[in-house]
């Protein structure tokens, strides 16, 4: 968690995500590399001469978004051109970085991260642990973190590590939550083989009866314990889990983002 990606368009809503990265940060040791992406959209015979100026229009903007922001960490910054998802994605593999922090909601470039047709831009895009932080969001200490497991099964316990890392600093208690369609058989085998990798930290099971609408029952649980966090699985082959189902349609999409808590989103082969 010493290397933390955080992407900017700019706006109130990336601050809110950079002053998360930040603490972050602080706690981890770690600094921060902010990204701004633009793209020239002009003829080809102005493509240049715009080039230069939507540079200059953006480093402009990042110093002042710098300013406001009044930083006690260290930081990086970087202005891209190219498409936000791709850029964003290939700058997070490239650079190896340990983390993503982004807003849900922003304007220009960074909007089409979460909304429209490329229905969790970044999040599909990059093996990176991702945490998107809700428009409006107040930081307050993790001590509760809510965990959606669909599948049973982690491609490792590497997946896990930025949860494990996230939960000792901050010295939270897990909350897993699964449904079954038949919950009263108890926790299954698998369930306890794959919450195995919490390694110590402290945690409780909650088994739910399956029911249709999984957005209303995971937000649902979220908000009955009082969660600092909701943390989901992206399965990149073939499986479906929870983020795959929550995120199937865009309008799916966009609801789920209104949850009030911030979404850690891990990734499993």
């Amino acid at each position: 968690m010493k290397n933390i990606l955080v992407p900017t368009d700019f706006s109130e809503n990336a601050m809110n995500a950079l002053l998360y990265a930040k603490e972050l940060a602080c706690a981890f040791k770690g600094r921060l590399t902010l990204v701004h992406t633009f793209q020239v959209y002009q003829r080809s015979d102005m493509l240049v001469s715009m080039e230069k100026v939507l540079r200059k229009e953006a480093e402009k903007g990042m110093e002042a978004f710098l300013d406001k922001a009044a930083l006690t960490v260290p930081v990086e910054t970087k202005i891209l051109k190219g498409d936000a998802v791709h850029t964003i994605s290939d700058l997070a593999e490239e650079g190896g970085y340990d983390l993503i922090v982004m807003g849900t909601k922003g304007a220009s470039g960074l909007r089409e991260v979460f909304l429209g047709s490329t229905t969790g831009g970044v999040m599909r895009h990059t093996s990176a642990p991702i945490i998107a932080i809700p428009e409006n969001y107040i930081p307050r200490p993790i001590k509760k973190i809510a965990v959606g497991i669909a599948n049973l099964e982690l491609s490792g316990e590497e997946v896990a590590a930025p949860l494990r890392r996230l939960g000792e600093k901050f010295g939270a208690k897990v909350f897993v939550y699964h449904s079954a369609k038949d919950p009263e058989d108890g926790p299954k085998d698998e369930l306890l083989e794959t919450v195995s990798w919490l390694d110590g930290l402290p945690y409780s099971l909650h088994l739910e009866e399956e029911k249709e609408n999984l957005h209303k029952s995971l937000k649902a649980f979220v908000k009955s314990i009082d969660a600092d966090m909701l943390c989901l699985i992206r399965r990149q082959h073939g499986y479906i889990g929870f983020f795959e189902r929550l995120f199937k349609l865009s309008t799916t999409l966009n609801e789920v983002f209104r949850c009030e808590v911030p979404l850690l989103v891990l990734h499993s082969e």
